[in-house]
């Protein structure tokens, strides 16, 4: 039986090989984690994967933790050293933190994840004992399907935010305040506001945050969110009404907490500010939007030129590749939303260039749609393809595949 301190020390090593899936599915941890007899190795390690970056979710503090307290700087520290995988440099930059201090943090960060899986290692073991045989040994081409597409979805989850979603994760947690304050929140969002470039954690905090505020600054008042696209933005108004309603401090406290709001919206390239002249009592905020590029590598004009058709009309930017090489410089330099790849390439194999893809640091998280003639549909998916479309591709299999990444 293995300690608890050695348990933590491999969970941190999971963590420290995140995003090598060939040291994963060899884990001594990946087998307590995942103790599925019949599930193939290459689908254990994404799995894994997959546990590892949820288990990074769940640590993300309610509302009720301040801003910038122990809690949400140790979050903070585990999306952007493993989720968003910078260096521990970087890190330490980004949250203005010493490297022993960056240290102690981590560690206490990883006991955390740590009492997590251990209890989920548990439980899995148990579920495994009393699961018939038949369950244990399906393993499907249509679930690792599933666990593509969602592996794809949980990348992008760090790289776009849809505002009514977060929203909708937003105002639950807030409904006891709101009543004791005797407020009502409404929002009203146009079905087609674009998508924002914030990872939704942060977004969902900011968000939180600001909505505390001015619950702490009101009573007996509406708080009404609208928002529009504006080019290049999503631009938001949270309005207190009456405005006479809102009632903020004047001192230090309340000054510290708008500075904190400022400098979260800063963290994620969006911006906050306070309206309090005229009839106008509330926040304004801009979002960036999400520039969905869509990156579509075929050597066939004609392939090139359909796709474009296909995703002009859809708000899909799009950008073409002819071989491999422009294929990875554009993919390094745009950071697309998603990669159509055609597997018949004159100058280099379809397959390796997928391999190359996702296994650099600046493309990894890219969801790539293989797009083929080849009847290879299980061999794209176990060498981490999000979706497999077979040629000819229709628009609507291509928007479809587009839309289930998020």
């Amino acid at each position: 039986m293995m300690s608890k301190e050695e348990f933590v020390n491999q969970v941190a090593d999971l963590y420290t090989h995140l995003y090598d899936l060939v040291y994963l599915r060899a884990h001594p941890l990946a087998g307590v984690l995942l103790p599925d007899p019949a599930l193939p190795a290459k689908e254990k390690a994404w799995q894994l994967h997959h546990l590892l970056l949820r288990t990074i979710s769940e640590l993300e503090p309610s509302s009720q933790v301040p801003v910038f307290s122990r809690p949400w700087r140790r979050h903070q520290l585990l999306v952007l050293r493993y989720t968003k995988a910078l260096s521990q440099q970087a890190v330490m930059e980004q949250l203005g933190i010493s490297r022993r201090h960056y240290y102690r943090e981590h560690r206490i960060a990883m006991e955390a994840l740590a009492d997590i899986l251990w209890g989920l290692s548990d439980s899995a073991a148990e579920a495994q004992r009393a699961a018939p045989p038949s369950v244990a040994e399906q393993a499907s081409l249509s679930r690792l399907e599933l666990l593509r597409m969602e592996t794809a979805r949980v990348a992008q989850a760090n790289r776009y935010a849809r505002v009514p979603a977060v929203l909708e994760r937003v105002l639950p947690v807030l409904g006891r305040m709101l009543q004791q304050r005797r407020l009502v929140l409404q929002w009203t969002l146009p079905e087609t506001l674009a998508a924002v470039s914030i990872d939704q954690s942060l977004l969902r905090q900011l968000f939180l945050s600001l909505f505390v505020y001015l619950i702490e600054s009101t009573e007996q008042a509406t708080i009404r969110l609208r928002g529009r696209d504006d080019e290049e933005d999503v631009r938001l108004t949270v309005l207190v009404e009456p405005p006479d309603a809102l009632t903020p401090g004047t001192g230090a406290e309340t000054r510290e907490r708008l500075a904190a709001l400022e400098e979260m919206a800063a963290l994620s390239g969006a911006q906050v500010t306070p309206l309090c002249a005229g009839p106008a009592a509330g926040f304004e905020i801009v979002l960036p939007t999400a520039r969905r590029t869509v990156l579509v590598v075929d050597d066939n004009s004609d392939v090139l030129e359909l796709f474009r058709r296909y995703l002009a009309l859809h708000r899909y930017h799009v950008a073409t590749a002819q071989t491999a090489q422009q294929a990875l410089t554009l993919a390094r330099r745009l950071r697309p939303y998603a990669i159509t790849l055609d597997l018949m390439m004159p100058d280099q194999d379809g397959w390796d260039l997928l391999q190359m893809l996702l296994n650099q640091p600046e493309t990894r998280d890219i969801p790539i749609l293989v797009c083929t003639v080849l009847k290879q549909k299980e061999l794209a998916l176990s060498l981490g393809a999000a979706a497999f479309l077979e040629k000819p591709v229709s628009e609507q299999a291509l928007l479809s595949a587009l839309s289930a990444l998020g």
